[in-house]
């Protein structure tokens, strides 16, 4: 399940990264996907009204990372740490 999940996170990856070269080459400009722009497009979560029960020190670190980290990188990370797992995983079970 976890190599699925990392398969799964690398094609999101790609698709945005697609998205963003298609842009590039149609309108000359490469947009930027954050955190923040997919949660709120896609998913249909405001991350900013979840912050605000965070205590503050935490709330300002998380809408930081969220403003700031691009989607497609955020995707490659995750895609890796889920290969790193299985890894894990599977020397765990020898």
């Amino acid at each position: 399940m976890l190599k699925t999940l990392g398969i799964i996170t690398w094609i999101l990856c790609l698709f945005v990264l697609g998205y963003q070269t298609i842009s590039w080459i149609l309108f000359a400009s490469w947009p930027s996907v954050t955190i923040m722009d997919a949660s709120q497009q896609f998913l249909g979560i405001d991350i900013s009204s979840l912050v605000q029960s965070l205590p503050f020190e935490l709330a300002v670190k998380t809408a930081y990372l969220c403003l700031t980290t691009e989607l497609s990188i955020f995707l490659w990370w995750t895609g890796i740490t889920f290969f790193g797992l299985t890894f894990i995983n599977s020397i765990l079970k020898k």
